[in-house]
């Protein structure tokens, strides 16, 4: 059997835990070298325990600084030369009703969020960043992005601009042969989901699961789906947004 991600070079972000973490985990089990990012060391070191396989190695920093952001991924070019992907995971969720959000709330979502995928996209088409012969950009958005729910709506906002960024990216990067495309999960059950969760009632869990027909989804879920849009499987897919998500977005 050969594996569908057997010799690529795979940047993967938000590695440090939850979706990142697993999306790293799968992916070398498919083959690939996978090359995880974060901003905790130990933590990263935790993945790169988990992972498969030879070769993998992580890269630290703050992704919603954009000179930290473009240091890394000079890092990560120095070490292994063109990437044949990236999975960019990194992200924040904070439940604020708008009567409590404040600006600083408001930008940090946004930086992490939104700004981080847009300046990880332009280094990534640098000269040289990228495999000239087809590369795959993948950005982790959310269901919340086209379905509202109260107290998440800057949340909901910043995932929204990915789904927007993804077609605009999409058809500008085709040039370059760089697909790039989204995932968009529903309620995953993640460290930060869990820590979510604690906000909330038991009617409240209640209502979120009785919104996925097919439950609540594990971190592999989406791992798959990252797998699928990393390979040469999806060579004719791009500009496009998959939802993962038990059935939530079908209500």
């Amino acid at each position: 059997m050969i594996n569908m991600l057997d010799g690529k070079t795979i940047l993967v972000t938000g590695a440090s835990s939850g979706i990142g973490r697993a999306v790293a985990k799968f992916f070398s089990i498919q083959g690939c070298c996978v090359v995880i990012a974060g901003q905790s060391e130990s933590r990263l070191n935790e993945t790169l325990s988990l992972l498969s396989g030879n070769g993998h190695f992580s890269v630290t920093g703050d992704l919603s600084d954009v000179e930290q952001l473009k240091a890394m991924m000079d890092s990560v070019f120095n070490k292994v030369g063109a990437l044949d992907g990236i999975i960019h995971c990194a992200g924040i969720q904070k439940t604020l009703p708008l009567q409590a959000l404040k600006e600083s709330d408001f930008d940090d979502i946004f930086s992490v969020n939104v700004k981080s995928a847009q300046f990880l996209a332009k280094n990534f088409r640098r000269k040289g960043r990228y495999n000239k012969d087809g590369a795959s950009l993948v950005f982790i958005s959310s269901v919340a992005a086209t379905c509202g729910e109260p107290a998440i709506s800057t949340y909901s906002a910043s995932k929204a601009a990915l789904i927007g960024l993804t077609k605009s990216l999409a058809s500008e990067l085709s040039r370059n042969k760089i697909r790039v495309n989204c995932i968009a999960p529903g309620h995953v059950e993640t460290e930060m989901a869990i820590e979510f969760s604690k906000q909330l009632t038991n009617e409240q869990l209640a209502y979120i699961k009785a919104k996925h027909p097919l439950g609540l989804g594990k971190p592999e879920d989406v791992a798959h789906a990252a797998a699928f849009l990393a390979s040469d499987l999806s060579r004719w897919v791009t500009g496009t947004t998959l939802c993962v998500d038990g059935g939530y977005s079908a209500q």
